[in-house]
């Protein structure tokens, strides 16, 4: 397997810049601006590296530069040995990155009965970003996720689950996509619609994405999961193994 934390960590900001309306590349921290997108951990946020040292002037510089963004900015901070950046600001919360080994994985105990995988292309394109919007209780938000999905679809793989009943009607209960970059593959926006959470629809999404990556040529597949939100244990019993951590903390920018 792949484990450089490097690339897999170009994956993870990669992907972020494709959801922003704001990216910016500083001498020791990258920032990801959205406001379209709310208060969100994942999506606005500021990437710090370990040798930088003049955090509060970072963040007070945005701060003045952003006035038009109301909501808390996200720093992610690796956390390791090496890792001497102090805050004042509030922790939010450990971000943990996961690795599946793909050679290992066991797909035989993914047959999920009346629950389907489709591979969405450019033409329903609506029933991604639908089942997306709805998994996450950001209908709020459709009109800036239609933009993005719109206009860098043909970097992901996106992914549906429809659940068929008993009239043959595909009904969508769930998603995720792919991204790749610098030799690496990334599972995100993983979700399912409420009344079919706990139903092995995620698990099914997962078996799906991993067939896809091996494909691909793949042998690691990389998610990322906040501990609070509780997910931790669901990735680890299909085989996820923590790759490293992020510290979040939280800066409001009112």
């Amino acid at each position: 397997m792949d484990l450089n934390i490097d690339n897999i960590d170009d994956n993870e900001s990669s992907f972020c810049s494709l959801w922003s309306r704001t990216h910016q590349k500083m001498d020791c921290a990258e920032l990801f601006l959205n406001p379209k997108l709310g208060d969100d951990y994942f999506f606005n946020r500021l990437n710090i590296k370990n040798s930088c040292s003049n955090i509060s002037d970072i963040l007070n510089s945005i701060k003045s530069s952003h006035t038009n963004y109301h909501d808390n900015l996200y720093v992610h901070l690796i956390s390791n040995n090496k890792n001497s950046v102090k805050f004042s600001i509030p922790k939010f919360g450990t971000m943990k990155i996961l690795g599946l080994d793909l050679n290992k994985y066991d797909l035989e105990n993914d047959h999920i009965e009346n629950i389907e995988i489709d591979i969405i292309d450019k033409n329903h394109l609506y029933n991604w970003i639908d089942v997306f919007c709805r998994s996450f209780d950001s209908v709020h938000i459709k009109d800036e996720v239609t933009n993005i999905i719109s206009k860098h679809h043909q970097k992901f793989t996106l992914l549906v689950a429809h659940h068929n009943n008993l009239d043959q009607v595909k009904y969508f209960v769930g998603c995720c996509l792919l991204y790749e970059k610098k030799e690496s593959i990334g599972l995100y926006c993983l979700g399912t619609i409420q009344h079919f959470r706990r139903k092995g629809v995620a698990r099914k999404l997962i078996a799906s994405a991993v067939l896809i990556a091996k494909k691909k040529g793949h042998n690691l597949l990389i998610v990322q999961t906040l501990t609070k939100e509780g997910f931790e244990e669901f990735y680890k019993k299909l085989g996820f193994r923590t790759i490293y951590k992020k510290m979040l903390y939280s800066f409001e920018m009112r």
